[in-house]
């Protein structure tokens, strides 16, 4: 499950390396969880955390150099609710996040696997998506906003029966991350934004 356990990594208090650093942090006391799946540069993650000083925010991202980047910048902020998880998103929600455990969930530009022969590793399946579902306490929400429209038709297919109410839209760029920049210099106007409200409780 935790993917990378350095020396140096296991020494940095942001950055959970093994079980017990996991452990420590005693979810069910924690209060308001939020989770970024796929943090990226983490420009996001920071800006929530300093807005929202009384929540834990757990960061999960697959790249340990971003990890690394990202904690520093997270120490140079002197921000103490944020936590950093080197691990694959299923794998994290599957083995450590205990049902209605997380009070809202989001994933900004995931990787759309454009290819068909790819789609197999998108990450919100039919099957994943009922897994959120389990994590998220009731009535609360996950946020994903794509530039890919076709990525955003395939989940909207994957979402019947996943106990989600659905909120689909094209907004303007308003989350200042590395991929919107991005896509942004190539003259992108407008992004694809689905929210899921949690109205029914799926057993995993």
């Amino acid at each position: 499950m935790f993917m990378d356990t350095r020396t140096s990594l296991c020494e940095n208090p942001v950055i959970i390396a093994d079980r017990e650093a996991w452990e420590e942090i005693h979810l069910k006391d924690a209060g308001t969880i939020e989770v970024e799946i796929g943090f990226g540069s983490g420009e996001y993650l920071l800006r929530r955390a300093s807005q929202y000083p009384d929540r834990l925010f757990i960061g999960i991202e697959k790249k340990p150099g971003m990890i690394t980047e990202v904690a520093k910048r997270v120490a140079s902020h002197n921000l103490n609710n944020i936590r950093l998880l080197e691990s694959c998103a299923r794998d994290a929600f599957t083995d450590l996040f205990p049902a209605c455990s997380i009070s809202r969930a989001y994933s900004l530009f995931p990787d759309p696997w454009p290819k068909r022969k790819h789609s197999k590793y998108r990450l919100f399946s039919t099957q994943y998506l009922r897994l959120l579902n389990n994590r998220l306490v009731s009535g609360c929400e996950a946020l994903i906003v794509t530039d890919s429209e076709d990525y955003c038709n395939w989940m909207l297919k994957q979402l019947p029966d996943t106990g989600f109410e659905v909120e689909n839209s094209t907004i303007p760029p308003q989350f200042d991350t590395r991929f919107e920049r991005k896509w942004l210099k190539q003259e992108f106007s407008t992004f694809f934004r689905i929210l899921l409200k949690k109205t029914q409780h799926i057993e995993a």
